[in-house]
């Protein structure tokens, strides 16, 4: 069991809800009507230069703007594919926001915890995707506060983000601050260098091949609930 803590602080996407599926999903539609056979096919191409992309934005090397332009472009080029990136960006993001899906448990531990914990969502995201899908779910009752990167102009895991969150916290012992988050990268570096303790939402079992250390890890939620106490 974790010890206790007074702030958790979520991750949204594939921790609390399950942006693949959502991803894969709005990716083959948009790749259908535009005539493309077998879109499910291609969509690791894609999957894996949007996190790329991601990779540089959170590294402050591009911004929203040029990420939502320059995964299509190169996918496009990957795929040979001819189509006008930021009306296909549209499109994608058009079909995301409809279709938001809880990871398992995850709605369940959002009720266990209120009134035991302060919650917020800190997510690396553009504001015209979050938000609708945020509302769609219902879920801002059960947080303090929602911080969006596109909304504050930094992104996880630069210290200026947490640097942020802290600003809405009121006074804070580093110790009872938990970050959750599925990437080592952003969640869980951002909260260990700003000296906050972190939990890897490590659902899909993937090794840790890096040097960046979590304080817990968990592979789902239910583990995460009965190591926070409420179950």
């Amino acid at each position: 069991m974790f010890p206790k803590f007074d702030w958790l602080l979520f991750d949204l996407d594939n921790t609390l809800v399950d942006f693949n599926s959502s991803s894969k999903d709005a990716f083959v539609q948009v790749m259908t009507h535009l005539g493309v056979e077998d879109a499910s096919v291609l969509y690791p191409i894609f999957n894996k230069i949007n996190h790329q992309c991601w990779d540089e934005r959170e590294a402050g090397l591009i911004s929203h703007t040029e990420l939502k332009n320059k995964r299509w472009v190169l996918f496009f080029e990957a795929a040979k594919i001819k189509a006008d990136p930021l009306s296909i960006n549209e499109s994608y993001f058009e079909i995301i926001k409809t279709n938001p899906v809880w990871m398992d448990d995850a709605e369940r531990l959002l009720i266990a915890i209120q009134n035991k914990f302060n919650n917020l969502i800190i997510t690396n995201g553009l504001s015209e995707v979050q938000n609708p899908r945020i509302k769609k779910l219902d879920m801002a009752k059960y947080f303090g506060g929602i911080i969006i990167s596109d909304e504050i102009g930094t992104a996880k895991p630069q210290k200026q983000f947490f640097s942020h969150c802290a600003s809405l916290m009121g006074e804070f012992d580093n110790d009872k601050v938990l970050v959750i988050g599925d990437t080592l990268k952003s969640d869980i570096k951002g909260g260990n260098e700003f000296g906050f303790r972190t939990c890897w939402y490590n659902y899909y079992k993937k090794e840790n091949d890096t040097d960046i250390k979590p304080n817990y890890e968990v592979n789902n939620i239910k583990s995460l609930g009965v190591n926070l106490g409420v179950w």
